[in-house]
């Protein structure tokens, strides 16, 4: 059973004075962990010189980054098994439920979920890991009891990107083959912008069984092979 003890704390504390800094205490409570972005520098050509690639219609050959973007990384946890709320006395969560991880006032791991299912309703509910041992084994509902609970979990991180004033992200894709001519597209992209700032269709006219070399804005990509669903290339120079 998940559910092994529940404390009111607030009786405790109302009841018994002498008591009230130790029981009152002994509840931890969540705390969000922040951590500032960190400026990374951008700048990045891929793929490297020299080998040969391959890939399908509409994936980039080169992409080619400028500028800075501001980097964060946020943690967060999974839970490995769901939390049954015994008895309807406190919140369930299913298996896989994820949210951001935080720390309780006492220096362990803490996890608030905002959406746990009580009596047909969507309820706040903290779980906390004090021993940092890789499970729950305390929740607290409502700030009025804790539960003893024995919930396991993973922490797992994303880093998060934010392209600053000046950043520029430049692509060539491949665009397929048609009429005897090998398509390209090539784009740029400003700051956060998901749409391109600059769009540009261009051809170049297959040689069959021969190598193309070819140069647009800087790059220089020699075409070993193409057909309607792939290419096979080897960029010699990056964007200027």
């Amino acid at each position: 059973m998940q559910k092994l003890q529940k404390i009111f704390i607030p009786a405790i504390c109302a009841t018994f004075s002498a008591i009230i800094l130790t029981a009152c205490s002994s509840m931890p409570t969540f705390q969000p962990i922040s951590k500032d972005a960190v400026v990374v520098n951008a700048k990045k050509n891929t793929p490297e010189l020299g080998p040969d690639f391959t890939l399908d219609i509409g994936e980039n050959l080169l992409i080619t980054e400028l500028g800075n973007y501001a980097e964060k990384t946020i943690k967060s946890v999974t839970l490995l098994t769901p939390v049954r709320g015994e008895y309807g006395e406190y919140p369930s969560l299913i298996k896989g439920k994820t949210t951001a991880l935080g720390m309780s006032d006492l220096g362990g791991n803490a996890a608030c979920f905002n959406d746990a299912k009580y009596q047909g309703a969507m309820s706040k509910f903290c779980l906390f890991d004090e021993e940092k041992d890789g499970y729950f084994e305390m929740g607290s509902f409502n700030g009025e009891a804790t539960y003893s609970l024995n919930v396991p979990y993973n922490i797992f991180s994303d880093i998060n990107k934010t392209p600053e004033k000046g950043y520029l992200r430049k692509t060539l894709s491949y665009r397929g083959l048609l009429n005897g001519k090998i398509n390209f597209n090539y784009s740029e992209y400003s700051g956060n912008m998901v749409r391109a700032t600059l769009s540009q269709d261009f051809s170049i006219q297959n040689r069959k069984d021969a190598h193309i070399v070819f140069n647009f804005k800087g790059a220089e990509i020699k075409i070993k092979k193409a057909n309607l669903l792939n290419v096979t290339y080897e960029v010699m120079q990056y964007f200027k």
